[in-house]
């Protein structure tokens, strides 16, 4: 009963300091100034991003527009290496899951096996790392190629891997062209108006390793934090495994957005390993924020798709709508910036479709089914693997 007590607190705690910082910073809402500009950089690199995926033809139009939307920073500097760490982690990935399957045979054992053996290694690696942000791309792009390689067989392993890389680097590509035009803009600005300099958002200066958890100060090569980086990633590891298992068999809705959900949120600061009993657990936060965000995202884009989605000129204007809020909540505090980010996400990848505008919402239906089966899978199995090793703790203690 306490620890029910406990749970409910902490979730009515959640929802109060997230609707009240979400509150706090609709307020700050504005059309003007560096907050307002960065929130036009983010908009113009999807827009860019999804013209040029058109252009293209790529069929994954959603993968290209989120890679467009998180690699912008106030900084042009944050934005180029977090646009070098998402192609250099996606290049690797795409390379090594594709030699490993034509390398492997197409059975269950090794499907499931080197589903769990990438995200294992993957996430173990990306815990703590300068290059967290190259680790966990590479991470995820081995496993949507390896999943994707099961769904469509009648496709070469090689050119799924390519696709991949393609998206990402169009995506990059049309979000870098926006910030060097700011950043170029913005020069010549301070040097016609001097006065006028205004500062970017502290929480947008940061840089990409501080962003996705690298932590001074924490030695991760110690014991203690190698045995937490071996929890938290054999975590993740299970429970893909497990699910790959089952998606080898039967068609579980949208499984990459499945993959994707379980590695974001398991991806946290060392501090975050070090967590007493008591403290939050920022993995069960990050999960919360997740799926409250793509929640309400997708929602939003179910009940909008219906009436607009056979207007092109008018789903770009839902979706930069959609975007400016979420790059606005993102820049602000550090209780919603994540909550803005996954806003952000989780309206792209419900809102645009692989294949032009449609009308129909099935596809952002499954692909929010997707997200809360995968969340919702890494629940029980940190529960369970929790229960376990409090269970040898005390084993070993009576001993």
């Amino acid at each position: 009963m306490m620890l029910d007590t406990t749970v409910k607190t902490r979730i009515a705690r959640f929802f109060r300091l997230s609707a009240l910082g979400l509150r706090d910073e609709l307020k700050q809402l504005r059309l003007r100034g560096p907050r307002a500009l960065l929130c036009a950089e983010t908009v113009g690199a999807v827009v860019l991003s999804l013209l040029l995926a058109d252009a293209f033809n790529l069929k994954d139009r959603w993968w290209v527009a989120i890679s467009a939307y998180v690699v912008v920073r106030g900084s042009l500097k944050v934005s180029l290496w977090r646009s070098l760490d998402r192609i250099a982690g996606t290049l690797v990935g795409a390379a090594l899951s594709a030699l490993a399957i034509s390398l492997t045979p197409h059975d269950e054992a090794w499907f499931v096996l080197l589903l769990a053996l990438f995200a294992g290694l993957g996430l173990y690696r990306a815990i703590g790392s300068p290059r967290s942000y190259a680790w966990i791309l590479g991470t995820v792009t081995a496993l949507l190629v390896m999943s994707e390689a099961h769904q469509l067989e009648g496709l070469s392993v090689y050119e799924l891997a390519l696709r991949r890389v393609c998206d990402v680097a169009v995506g990059i590509s049309a979000s870098m062209a926006v910030v060097v035009a700011v950043h170029l803009a913005r020069e010549l600005m301070r040097r016609l108006l001097p006065h006028e300099e205004e500062e970017v958002p502290a929480s947008m200066q940061s840089s990409a390793a501080t962003q996705v958890g690298t932590t001074t100060g924490l030695d991760r090569h110690s014991w203690k934090m190698r045995r937490l980086r071996a929890l938290q990633a054999s975590q993740g590891a299970i429970t893909i495994g497990v699910l790959g298992l089952f998606a080898f068999h039967h068609d579980l809705p949208s499984f990459p957005q499945t993959l994707i959900s379980i590695t974001a949120v398991l991806l946290v600061p060392l501090p975050a390993l070090l967590r007493k009993q008591g403290e939050d657990d920022l993995v069960s936060l990050r999960m919360a924020n997740r799926a409250l965000g793509c929640l309400a995202a997708a929602l939003l884009a179910i009940v909008l798709l219906p009436f607009i989605g056979n207007k092109p000129w008018l789903c770009m204007m839902t979706l930069a709508a959609g975007v400016w809020l979420a790059a606005h909540v993102q820049a602000g505090s550090t209780n919603t910036s994540y909550l803005g980010t996954q806003f952000g996400i989780g309206f792209i990848m419900t809102f645009v479709q692989d294949e032009r505008w449609s009308t129909d919402a099935t596809a952002p239906a499954l692909r929010l089914l997707g997200i809360l089966i995968g969340l919702s899978a890494l629940t029980l199995v940190m529960f369970a693997t929790t229960r376990i090793r409090l269970w040898i703790v005390s084993r070993y203690a009576k001993d």
